[in-house]
């Protein structure tokens, strides 16, 4: 019996699938690979779509020099009684601030830090007698920023002398980091590029322009840290240091023609 005309009809259709196939696969294996990165976006619609591209971080560093500088000064005093330990705190925090102000402080650079009051307790080793209040503890401390660092350790010692007998770990910082950031912006993007063009040119294709710029991370204030001062002798003395600020930034750019 012979086949009939529509088994005919679908026998070539399969066959002549079967060789396309062949026909396009063949080529994408005899070709040479081509070296691209691809980055997929969502399009407004949820769908994906295809953008080549080549996608690099780059750091940006700049090394500076603090120009102010914070620290904490504090009175810790102990009495019998709650109100003269909180009074003798007070007294003596109004002549650490009067200090400071005489040394050369604004207003506007003193914050109170801390206030506390709390009762020193006695727990009997026994067990058998209950816990009873043997005295109070007053602290007060007083944020201090300095605008000019070479008075930073003069300033430590008018508020020791004064009656604080406490002070905070010193930090340095910048008062305007502006220009720093922009600084250190600009040489992350000149190293991504950079990094950009050295795979452009072993993939041996032509770096386009940005298509997307991303800011990994940006400068919070800048911490410098210096030790905390010991005992007062023949002056408190503070180095600043320096300090590294950075930028990173991922950039993805387009592949020339």
């Amino acid at each position: 019996m012979l086949p009939s005309r529509n088994l005919l009809a679908r026998t070539a259709a399969i066959a002549s699938v079967a060789v396309l196939g062949i026909v396009l696969v063949g080529p994408s294996v005899a070709k040479a690979p081509h070296v691209s990165a691809q980055v997929i976006t969502s399009g407004g619609s949820g769908s994906a779509t295809g953008t080549l591209g080549i996608t690099v971080e780059g750091s940006g560093i700049v090394t500076v020099s603090p120009d102010e500088a914070s620290v904490s000064v504090g009175v810790q005093t102990q009495a019998a009684t709650a109100a003269t330990a909180q009074s003798e705190a007070s007294a003596a925090m109004t002549r650490i601030i009067a200090a400071v102000k005489t040394a050369g402080v604004a207003d506007a650079d003193l914050a109170t830090q801390w206030i506390s009051l709390q009762p020193q307790i006695d727990y009997s080793a026994s067990g058998k007698s209950p816990a009873t209040v043997t005295g109070y503890q007053a602290t007060q401390s007083l944020q201090v920023t300095v605008r000019h660092l070479d008075q930073t350790g003069a300033i430590i010692d008018a508020a020791v002398t004064a009656g604080a007998n406490q002070v905070g770990g010193v930090s340095f910082s910048l008062a305007d980091p502006t220009a720093v950031t922009i600084q250190a912006r600009t040489a992350a993007m000149a190293d991504a590029k950079a990094r950009a063009q050295t795979l452009a040119q072993a993939a041996g294709v032509a770096l386009g322009a940005p298509l997307s710029i991303t800011e990994l991370s940006a400068p919070s204030p800048i911490p410098f840290a210096a030790a905390a001062p010991g005992a007062r002798a023949a002056g408190t003395p503070i180095q600043a240091g320096t300090a590294q600020v950075e930028v990173d930034v991922q950039v993805t750019y387009a592949i020339g023609s």
